[in-house]
């Protein structure tokens, strides 16, 4: 179920320049490099001709020639010169996509052109370059579909058994009261503890060594981004609930994740942790760096070992939830799930 009608990450600002970039997105093979002015330009990755990936060829100035018969390539598609003959055939042309870059990240609209609204591009991550915030980023490529990224993003209780070396502790699990909320263009989960002991993270960075209270708040974008804001501070200090989304308090740092679906069962995960430089003590910064990577990986694990069971199970397959039956804590990613029919719906109708 991939919606095609929205801006997605195809890459990070620095991975695009004047070498050809090849990437599978929503199951369609793109091209990507700069033009002669530094915009991205995104093509269809595929000669009109032969096939032969664009990305295999060269650029030409602000165009693409193939490697095989040398068929060049304009940034809108087009063909303009085919070797050997003065007149270029009608069909000799490859799909354009509409670009936008924006704070680190190169978005492309997968969709109806003409529907490619940039007001639409999303502008959560903007703290990726303020020089005030360190920020740890990457991507991964998971071999799970999208939809189990954002379950784990929206249930954070799973730091108590997935990341209890950094982040996490039982009291997480046990002890935290959610609020729920969503819109037509949101979902969000607020996890609040009161009183808890702090997670090791919490204590070597945050100086804690006492009970805290704390704050997780994700809230899931559409298509396929989530914004999470973990905060703290020393216990009974508390918080308002309408200052949780975007307050650290006394340690925290937030978490972007933008998913873009490769298919329906591999996808693109960028990815950025980031507080302020203030919340990393000098010295520090490579083994926080060190940490947060490591909770990368720790979830990647879990994504690629449930697509594997998913993919044996016939009950599960392709649906990538469970049949049998789900819990309290599922009520956020549930609510993502109606949301993303919704709007496949929408889309189908249209």
């Amino acid at each position: 179920m991939l919606l095609k009608n929205h801006w997605y990450v195809a890459a990070w600002s620095e991975d695009v320049g004047r070498t050809p970039l090849a990437r599978v997105l929503l199951n369609e093979y793109v091209m990507l490099f700069r033009g002669l002015d530094g915009a991205p330009v995104a093509l269809e990755n595929r000669c009109a001709h032969r096939n032969l990936p664009l990305s295999e060829g060269r650029l030409v100035g602000d165009q693409v020639e193939c490697g095989y018969h040398g068929l060049v390539f304009g940034r809108d598609g087009v063909c303009t010169h085919v070797p050997g003959q003065e007149e270029v055939p009608g069909w000799a042309k490859v799909k354009s996509y509409p670009v936008v870059e924006r704070d680190r990240w190169v978005f492309v609209w997968m969709g109806d052109p003409d529907e490619a609204d940039p007001a639409l591009v999303p502008d959560y991550h903007a703290r990726l370059v303020d020089p005030d915030w360190y920020a740890v980023s990457g991507q991964t490529l998971v071999k799970g579909g999208y939809r189990l990224v954002l379950d784990n993003l929206l249930d954070l209780s799973h730091l108590t058994y997935v990341h209890s070396s950094t982040t996490g502790n039982r009291a997480l699990a046990e002890e935290a009261t959610l609020i729920v909320e969503d819109g037509d263009d949101f979902v969000r989960v607020t996890r609040w503890m009161e009183g808890i002991p702090p997670a090791p993270a919490y204590a070597d960075y945050g100086g804690y060594d006492t009970p805290i209270d704390r704050w997780q708040v994700s809230k899931y974008i559409p298509p396929s981004y989530i914004d999470i804001c973990n905060g703290s501070t020393v216990a009974g200090e508390g918080l308002p609930q309408e200052e949780r989304p975007s307050s650290l308090g006394r340690w925290g740092f937030v978490v972007y994740h933008a998913l873009t679906p490769e298919t329906e069962t591999a996808t693109h995960q960028f990815w950025a942790i980031a507080t302020h430089r203030s919340m990393v003590p000098a010295g520090t910064e490579a083994t926080f760096t060190e940490q947060m990577r490591e909770v990368i990986a720790e979830d990647l694990a879990v994504y690629e070992a449930q697509q594997r069971a998913i993919d044996l199970d016939p009950e599960t397959r392709g649906e990538d939830v469970n049949p049998r039956g789900t819990i309290p804590a599922d009520d956020a990613l549930l609510r993502m799930r109606r949301t993303i029919r919704r709007l496949y719906g929408e889309e189908r109708r249209a």
